[in-house]
């Protein structure tokens, strides 16, 4: 968390002390919290993200080392492509169709799910598709 946190800081160009500053914090604080010496509150995901807009999510857990910007969230494509293959296997083997559209949100549904998870969850999406198909 703390190079996460000290990447954001780069990113923006500030000093600790600036930064520190920026979030409500005192300078002390900010600097356990960047060499891992404390653990980061909520508040402080929640500060970072209103004031930085960076993505909770990449501050948790990646991927990458550069700052993620809400809404600028990289796809893991291995992970979709599984989602999409079993959504896919599971409509072919029960004979059943979706309309475009509601096939898009069970996929990017099951996508967040998963992503969520770290890993894809065949029982959460076969739910998922005996209740939408």
């Amino acid at each position: 968390m703390g190079r996460r946190l000290m990447a954001i800081r780069v990113a923006s160009g500030l000093t600790q002390a600036d930064f520190a500053d920026k979030l409500g914090l005192s300078l002390r604080a900010y600097a356990n919290y960047e060499r891992g010496e404390r653990e980061m509150p909520t508040a402080l995901f929640r500060s970072l993200c209103e004031t930085f807009r960076i993505d909770p999510l990449w501050q948790l857990t990646g991927p990458g080392d550069e700052p993620v910007l809400l809404g600028k969230r990289v796809l893991d494509m291995d992970l979709l492509e599984g989602v999409i293959r079993l959504i896919e296997d599971w409509l072919t083997k029960h004979r059943r169709t979706l309309k475009p559209d509601k096939k898009a949100r069970v996929i990017r549904l099951g996508y967040e799910h998963c992503m969520a998870k770290g890993k894809i969850d065949a029982t959460h999406l076969r739910e998922m598709l005996s209740v939408a198909a």
